[in-house]
């Protein structure tokens, strides 16, 4: 979720998931406007405002990918109150504001303005268009007793409540006031028919501003073919063709066949940083080559990790050679120091590290990342199948990971949005395995060494038993590996996946070496 410039309001926001969808679908939640979902959009505001997000649902499968913690209502099918009351119950904070899942428009103005006028009253609730708007409204917990008390005797209309509670109403003049009475009408939207959503899916959003991070590179007519046109053609194909060389000596095939997959991903990764770096502010240029380069050493002279030399230390030597005697010479210093103290974990990484480090990250999140997942495992004759389950988890745990760990704030901006894609999208992957009778796994967060790790685990072995899982964090020339180990209680099948940790808070550091 993105944070917002401003302070979070000492207050717990509850999100009613719970609606029946009888005049639309029991999923509107889900329904998308802008490429979003409707929940997600209403999450994003308010995990910016509030220091505590909550969902009340009682399918809280289907919302899994936005992270967010969740309780089941105490009875079902009692209505929105008893989801007030499961809400307020469970909450940290003595204050919440209660919003519904299908409202796609919240606006953080009018919400700390509505915080504002708490004051001594229990119930703060808005009249923008003469009507109530319960699920756009604060609540404090001391009102739980008036609710138990109406559910238990069948009231369950929540404007009962504040016959009960002292209840702030903000009318009409209230929002003419603050000169809102046009963001009224948008701000209030439910989406509960399909004429509300045709509405706002055909006519769309007005937007107010570029997203955090997405905004400098376009006012400057830039994009990803015009800057690497930027740069000289000959420097260009150079890193290009060293880039297929390298991989096609490692993939062992013909001169006829080429591999690619590297060129485009840093081709990528340098228009990537391209832009993030003209977002914070920095020099774009040397970020372009530094992402171009970032990957050169991977697969030098057709090896792979063979040995103990670092990839970063083959892609300073290329970087020296192909930068030299050009117009791009005076960046290759600057250029090897960001990559190699990238590797060797300085605690002063340049803001030209800082960028190609989120670059990289950044392109391997979301769907772009989700696309890029599959695409590497067909390279490497990995197809769908339950073993393929299993590895998505290294997609989760990064994704779960990205917007703590990236170096930029336009970085962390990009990577809230793209993380919850990446969940959303393994979560229906999942879904849809188990439906068709293919395999039955779950995702599960798993502390390995205080290292939480979201892992796609199967819940039964092939043969029906129970399997047992164990981990560990091995050291490699790269990283720092999670191990993770599964063991049939049953028929004593064993089997065993590792991957790269991200470079998260509390992961052990490497090994001491000695560098040239």
């Amino acid at each position: 979720m993105r944070n917002s410039p401003s302070k979070k309001i000492e207050a717990a926001c509850i999100i009613l998931a719970g609606g029946q969808g009888k005049r639309l679908t029991p999923d509107k939640p889900l329904l998308e406007i802008n490429g979003q979902p409707i929940i997600e959009r209403a999450a994003s505001v308010v995990c910016s405002v509030f220091e505590e997000v909550l969902l009340v649902t009682n399918t809280p499968e289907k919302y899994e990918f936005l992270g967010l913690p969740h309780v089941v209502d105490e009875r079902p099918g009692y209505g929105p109150l008893m989801g007030i009351c499961s809400g307020l119950g469970r909450i940290a904070h003595e204050v919440a504001f209660v919003c519904a899942a299908d409202m796609p428009f919240l606006n953080e103005e009018i919400i700390r303005a509505e915080f504002l006028e708490l004051g001594a009253f229990d119930i703060v609730v808005p009249y923008p268009r003469g009507m109530p708007e319960f699920l756009h409204a604060f609540y404090r917990k001391r009102c739980l007793p008036a609710i138990r008390e109406n559910l238990d005797a069948d009231l369950f209309k929540i404007e009962m409540l504040t016959d009960r509670c002292k209840t702030r109403r903000l009318n009409e003049e209230w929002f003419a006031g603050h000169g809102w009475k046009e963001r009224v009408d948008q701000a209030f939207t439910n989406i509960n028919t399909i004429r509300d959503y045709r509405r706002w899916t055909e006519q769309g959003e007005e937007k107010t501003g570029p997203e955090p991070g997405e905004g400098s590179a376009q006012r400057s007519g830039a994009s990803g073919p015009d800057v690497l046109r930027s740069l000289a053609p000959g420097v260009l194909q150079e890193i290009r063709q060293t880039l297929i060389d390298q991989e096609t000596a490692y993939q062992h095939k013909s001169a006829e066949e080429e591999f690619a997959s590297l060129w485009t991903h840093s081709s990528r990764v340098g228009r990537i940083a391209h832009h993030v770096a003209k977002a914070e502010g920095w020099d774009a240029e040397p970020a372009l080559l530094a992402g171009l380069l970032h990957d050169i050493g991977k697969f030098a002279h057709g090896r792979y990790h063979e040995d103990d030399v670092a990839e970063e230390e083959e892609a300073a030597q290329f970087t020296e050679r192909i930068l030299s005697n050009t117009v791009y010479e005076k960046w290759a210093p600057t250029i090897n120091q960001a990559l190699l103290s990238l590797y060797r974990e300085e605690k002063d990484v340049s803001d030209l590290g800082r960028v190609v480090y989120d670059a990289d990250r950044l392109d391997k999140l979301g769907y772009m990342g989700v696309a890029q997942f599959f695409a590497k495992n067909a390279l490497r004759r990995h197809f769908l199948d339950d073993d393929m389950m299993i590895r998505a988890s290294i997609e989760l745990t990064y994704a779960h990971h990205a917007p703590d760990t990236l170096k930029t704030a336009t970085g962390r901006a990009l990577a809230e949005e793209r993380s919850s894609r990446t969940r959303r999208f393994y979560t229906g992957l999942l879904e849809e395995w188990t439906k068709l009778g293919l395999g039955d796994f779950n995702i599960r967060e798993e502390d390995i060494e205080g290292i939480a790790c979201v892992l796609v685990v199967p819940r039964v072995c092939g043969c029906g038993g129970r399997l047992d899982l164990e981990s560990d964090i091995r050291e490699s020339v790269k990283c720092r590996s999670a191990v993770v180990r599964y063991r049939c209680a049953a028929c004593v099948l064993e089997s065993e996946f590792s991957f790269c940790l991200p470079n998260v808070k509390g992961l052990p550091r490497r090994r001491e070496r000695e560098w040239p």
